[in-house]
């Protein structure tokens, strides 16, 4: 018996440990949503969706729109800089660039560049460039807007992209092997390590990831090898956005926002 009771101990203070590996998160608001695309929102507090490939922009009631009728569906929209949102047509392997009123500035077809590339990720790098993946090289690269060239940065990707992200100063990506790496403007490639498998995913920063799985959202840091429970309720859900400590969800009906602390 004397032998059994640290073993019970032990059990209750390992399935306590377990109870508490969770993050939990408050629910703010929600509200009606219809059947356009999320893709995010602003710094000045504007909403960025997507239907029937028109960009809509929306704040206190106001909209601004844009839609490019020859290009088709809009791949991916990069809202880092409101004064120059980049939305990347992939099927046309074209990126149109818009300022802050949703005018279009500037319009690239990659297959007319002095040295063309089909890209397969695009998005805003410092300086005035983009970064670019070149699917058919495997290389990522930097186009510069002023000079309209194109300069690859580092080694192929052997084993191609399955998801990408960026800021001014990194490209991000996870490979179909699931490893995380980084690369710079200078071409310096880091490995952030293995991610798990996920249906979702947002990079939050080099050592924090969100990301869902069969309904279920969770928070991996591959430095500290954790991958905590994110308490949502909703267990069906579109996507997911996260900014500034706020988690969005995105169901067929409703957007809910949810505040949340991530773990450190």
């Amino acid at each position: 018996m004397k032998k059994l009771v640290p073993f019970l101990l032990l059990l209750i203070v390992t399935a306590a440990m377990a109870q508490d590996a969770v993050i939990p998160v408050t629910l703010l608001n929600s509200s009606k949503a219809g059947p356009e695309r999320y893709l995010g929102a602003d710094s000045y507090g504007w909403r960025y969706t997507v239907l029937d490939n028109e960009l809509r922009k929306e704040k206190d009631g106001r909209t601004l729109k844009f839609k490019a009728l020859s290009l088709g569906d809009i791949y991916r929209a990069d809202l880092q800089n409101p004064l120059q949102i980049v939305l990347f047509y992939r099927k046309f392997n074209t990126v149109v660039l818009l300022d802050n009123q949703m005018n279009e500035t500037s319009r690239i077809n990659f297959s007319d560049i002095p040295q063309p590339v089909i890209a397969d990720a695009v998005g805003l790098a410092s300086q005035n460039r983009l970064w670019v993946y070149d699917i058919t090289t495997q290389q990522v690269g930097l186009y510069d807007l002023a000079k309209g060239t194109f300069r690859t940065l580092a080694s192929p990707f052997n084993d191609g992209i399955r998801y990408y992200q960026n800021d001014y100063n990194y490209f991000y990506w996870v490979d179909n092997a699931n490893s995380w790496f980084a690369v710079n403007l200078f071409g310096k490639v880091n490995s952030l390590g293995k991610l798990p498998e996920f249906d979702q995913l947002q990079i939050v920063s080099p050592r924090s990831v969100i990301y869902s799985k069969d309904g279920t959202m969770y928070h991996f840091d591959p430095v500290a090898g954790t991958n905590t429970v994110i308490t949502i309720v909703e267990k069906s859900f579109r996507s997911f956005y996260y900014a500034g400590e706020i988690l969005s969800i995105f169901t067929h009906s409703e957007i809910i926002h949810y505040k949340i602390t991530l773990l450190k």
